[in-house]
């Protein structure tokens, strides 16, 4: 390719990010530039819940990492480059702010490994590159003065990271995942009691149509589906089928949207 097309490609690259903000510790918004992005060469620990099953996630503390990653960019405008992007479509950058190199000052702290893609850290660090400038006034002490102590390193964070939060976790999946297997038990066993009581001819003994469907509405409705079609209970009534289609709709959409929540960034 040409020169001059290499550094046209080169500027279209580039752009500067206007008041970032993160999700996580290596992830990335602008507040001028649409989309997710992520930073490049760094795997920082996952919030918890979106560590996937089956994936070596890094350990550590996920909302220490992203506090910190806030406070080298905040109030400050990044200059990116665009590397590359990654399965998800969103931007791999690589972003300093001023001299500093942020992926590289990520792992420098601690709060993020090096992953997916090399990265060259070399002559960039998060440490100011001066000390301030100290003045001795020799009249004042007649005394040698000793050379003055660099100021301490302080480690950036907007707000002190959440206890208890250490290494990558599922969060409240299991109890979830429990909860709505013993609704859904007690949405099948309530469907089939009522199926006997109908049979037996005990009408006054009959559970009402609207406690089965508020059993589907908190979860149970795939167990109302099944029992419906095995045990043949309801399955002619519109009073109960069409309630119980709305709000298996409205239940699919919210799980949908939730899915998308979770893997768009």
């Amino acid at each position: 390719m040409p020169l001059p097309l290499i550094t046209l490609a080169a500027a279209a690259a580039s752009f500067a990010c206007q008041s970032p903000s993160h999700h996580d510790g290596d992830n990335l918004r602008c507040a001028n530039v649409p989309g997710s992005m992520r930073l490049q060469g760094i795997d920082a620990p996952e919030m918890p819940g979106a560590c996937r099953p089956g994936r070596n996630c890094v350990d550590g503390d996920p909302f220490a990492a992203r506090d910190y990653l806030r406070g080298l960019t905040a109030g400050k405008t990044l200059q990116c480059v665009q590397e590359d992007t990654d399965s998800y479509d969103r931007r791999i950058v690589n972003c300093t702010a001023g001299t500093v190199n942020i992926s590289c000052a990520m792992i420098e702290s601690g709060h993020a490994v090096p992953r997916y893609a090399p990265l060259d850290c070399s002559g960039t660090s998060p440490v100011p590159e001066t000390a301030p400038d100290v003045t001795v006034d020799p009249s004042t002490d007649p005394t040698p003065q000793t050379a003055p102590e660099p100021p301490p390193v302080i480690v950036p964070a907007d707000t002190p990271a959440r206890p208890g939060t250490s290494g990558p976790g599922f969060g409240m999946a299991p109890v979830i995942l429990f909860g709505l297997l013993l609704v859904n038990l007690i949405t099948w066993a309530l469907l089939a009691i009522d199926k006997r009581r109908a049979q037996a001819g005990r009408s006054r003994e009959r559970i009402a149509e609207t406690t089965l469907l508020g059993w589907a509405m908190v979860g149970g409705s795939p167990a109302a589906w099944h029992a419906m079609n095995r045990l043949r209970h309801k399955s002619a009534k519109d009073s109960f089928k069409q309630p119980l289609l709305l709000i298996s709709g409205l239940q699919i959409g919210a799980l949908l949207g939730l899915l998308w929540w979770q893997f768009s960034g």
